[in-house]
Order: structure tokens, then C-alpha cells, then sequence
């Protein structure tokens, strides 16, 4: 390895140590990253192609592996590589959830759902089911539709919340298209849901509408 290289990433390493990703630019939290497993190689040029490609680091990590090992300098190692880290953080987000209320945890129920829809070209449509203390049981995508509409079959919803023995509800769908507010229908199907969950003595708490970085509450917005 070239010696100004190998200086290079240990600067970049101290720095990371010293102070976190504080200071950092996007392209140089991917060049740290790839310093871990593409080895002698100056890779900020790879980091920077990413960027160039995927436009943000959402959108490097949002990525499927075949897209990313198709970027020069990546391969499927890498690819494999930064597929792991959102799969991680993924991982790392739902950890903290089970067996902890929903609403001591509202800000990681919301990333963990970003994280749940990230990537996602079409709509799709779940919920996150609770027990009776609204404790965390299980999070579950349920329809999938296309970029603007997802049909919606409360009873499929019902039927799963019974097997698990859920009381609570908080309902999720997507605007992959980043339209941050709710539609009519959303509105109403939300109405529609509250109804029929109500006579099984199970509660919506509340629908979230996850549009791009956003993740809205129909109840904080008066949409529900």
C-alpha cells in the first residue's frame, strides 16, 4: 500500500475515534467504511462514485447488492459489505423494541420503520402489533402494491393480529414518491380499521405515512 494512502486512513480512523462521524462529509463516511474491506487502495474515489451514483448515503444504503457491485471499484464483496450495515442497523433498531412500550419508544418506532420502508419503490402497507400494555410484539409488512396505491384487506390484518394475540395496532403505509401528507383514502381506511379492530377489542393507536425522511402520525396531524 502506498504510504500517503495507508497515512490517509489512519487520519480517517483517529478522526472516527476521536470525535465520531462529527466534521465527517458523506463521502468520506463511505471512504472509512470501504477502508475495512476493499484493502490498498485509495478509495475515495469509490466513495465519491457512489455518492455521484445514488445521489446520498440513503441512497447508496438503500442499494441493492446487484446495483452496488456494479459500481467500479465495488464488487460483491463491498456490495455484501454495505448491504450488511443497513441490515445491521435494521436489526439494531428492532432489538430495542420487544417487550418495551411503543410509546417509550416513539422516535425508534419511527426509524425503525423508516429503516422497515427504506428502499422500497412501491407502496406497501403493515403494522406494528402490541399487546394490551402496548408492548412491542412484532412489526410486519402485509400488502405490497404499486408506486402510487396498495390494496388494503382488514381482514388479513384482523386475522394476523388475533394469531398473535395483539390489542394494539399502529398501522404504516409509504409514499415512495415523497408526498408527506395523507390522502382520503388513507384517511378513511384508517376510519375503517379503527371500526373493525374495535369490535375484537383491539386498538389503533395510531397510522404513521413514512414519505422519504419523514415519518408522519395521522393523530399528531389530526388525520385520525
Amino acid at each position: 500500500m502506498d504510504e500517503s494512502v495507508k497515512g490517509h486512513r489512519e487520519r480517517l480512523r483517529k478522526r472516527f475515534a476521536g470525535h465520531g462521524l462529527d466534521g465527517f462529509h458523506d463521502y468520506e463516511v463511505l471512504e472509512l467504511l470501504l477502508t475495512y474491506i476493499i484493502p490498498r487502495v485509495d478509495v475515495k474515489p469509490v466513495a465519491k462514485r457512489l455518492l455521484e451514483i445514488f445521489g446520498t448515503l440513503a441512497g447508496v444504503f438503500d442499494a441493492t447488492m446487484p446495483e452496488l457491485a456494479q459500481v467500479r471499484g465495488i464488487g460483491e464483496q463491498g456490495a455484501l459489505f454495505l448491504a450488511l450495515i443497513r441490515q445491521a442497523e435494521l436489526r439494531y433498531l428492532a432489538s430495542d423494541l420487544p417487550g418495551r412500550s411503543v410509546y417509550d419508544r416513539p422516535d425508534k418506532v419511527k426509524a425503525h420503520l423508516r429503516m422497515v420502508v427504506q428502499g422500497r419503490g412501491m407502496e406497501c402497507f403493515g403494522a406494528v402489533f402490541t399487546d394490551q400494555q402496548h408492548r412491542h410484539r412484532a412489526t410486519q409488512i402485509m400488502f405490497e402494491g404499486t408506486v402510487d396505491r396498495t390494496a388494503v384487506y382488514p381482514r388479513n390484518l384482523i386475522k394476523r393480529a388475533l394469531e398473535l394475540d395483539a390489542k394494539g395496532l399502529i398501522l404504516f403505509h409509504n409514499h415512495p414518491g415523497g408526498t408527506p401528507h395523507a390522502s382520503s383514502e388513507d384517511i378513511e381506511l384508517t376510519r375503517r380499521m379503527a371500526e373493525a379492530c374495535s369490535t375484537l377489542d383491539i386498538k389503533i393507536l395510531d397510522h404513521f405515512l413514512i414519505a422519504g425522511k419523514e415519518v408522519l402520525s395521522f393523530k399528531e396531524n389530526g388525520w385520525y
